[in-house]
């Protein structure tokens, strides 16, 4: 784990547990991902304990810059109680979504499938047994 990596997400004040697994994924992702993320000056990272039913919850996101909306990045709690290769698996298929800016690789393809398929490129498949995550 480099400096830098745990200087950059020491902004995002995730908790404990999941700080320690998003720190694993971000150093494993290709270095162009992980400089485009890191350079982002308006990429936000959060986690949450997901609210009653009818209370929302407060997602931060930076300002836009050169011209292209900011990117977040929002990981329940809950996660923690999951096996590691899911909460990596989530937490590396949110990164992508982040790095293709919630579209696909190519036009017309699922924004889902991409961020599954990079995902897995980047060491984390989908594990056997993961539902399919819901927005």
């Amino acid at each position: 784990m480099t400096p830098e990596i745990l200087d950059w997400l020491s902004a995002f004040r995730l908790e404990e547990s999941l700080h320690a697994h998003v720190a694993v994924v971000v150093a494993g992702l290709p270095s162009a991902v992980r400089d485009d993320l890191m350079a982002d000056p308006s990429f936000r990272m959060h986690d949450y304990d997901p609210p009653q039913r009818g209370v929302a919850t407060v997602t931060p996101v930076g300002l836009p810059t050169r011209g292209r909306p900011a990117r977040a990045v929002s990981l329940k709690r809950t996660l923690r109680g999951r096996p590691t290769e899911f909460i990596r698996w989530v937490i590396a298929h949110e990164l992508a979504h982040a790095h293709l800016r919630n579209a696909g690789r190519h036009p017309h393809e699922d924004p889902e499938h991409a961020a599954d398929s990079l995902a897995a490129e980047w060491g984390w498949p989908k594990p056997a047994f993961a539902k399919p995550i819901s927005r």
